[in-house]
């Protein structure tokens, strides 16, 4: 399992073809999974503009500039969402992906996710700092 480094930001703004989106990551608690085709794979980030995937030893790879069918339940609001991602890069650590074509009701649902996910994380902060 993956865990969010003590230090790494819980939204990172990304830049890709030149529109700008948070993205959040998902909790250690409840991981988020992609499902591309029959493979799973974990992921490190998602916005409205795409899915940060982690790059797994034995996941199958993924090929730059090639789009796929992907299926994701977002846990935290309880919704699925379908649809065509593309991967823009690779990393060491990550597939870099952007959607393609979500419709307006895919997109407020990862709206609303990372604004959920935003909650969840102040609430967990909140909780740590009554304890001390």
């Amino acid at each position: 399992m993956f865990s969010r480094k003590k230090n790494e930001p819980l939204v990172e703004f990304i830049d890709e073809e030149r529109r700008s989106y948070f993205r959040v990551t998902s909790s250690g608690k409840e991981p988020i999974y992609v499902f591309i085709g029959s493979e799973r794979y974990h992921v490190k980030n998602i916005g409205a503009g795409g899915i940060g995937i982690y790059l797994g030893i034995n996941d199958k790879r993924l090929e730059i500039g090639k789009e796929y069918q992907f299926n994701i339940f977002l846990e935290l609001i309880n919704e699925e969402i379908s649809g065509i991602i593309k991967v823009v890069d690779i990393s060491d650590r990550e597939y870099h992906t952007i959607f393609v074509g979500l419709c307006k009701d895919e997109m407020e649902g990862i709206h609303l996710f990372a604004l959920e996910r935003q909650k969840e994380e102040l609430r967990e902060k909140a909780s740590f700092r009554k304890k001390w």
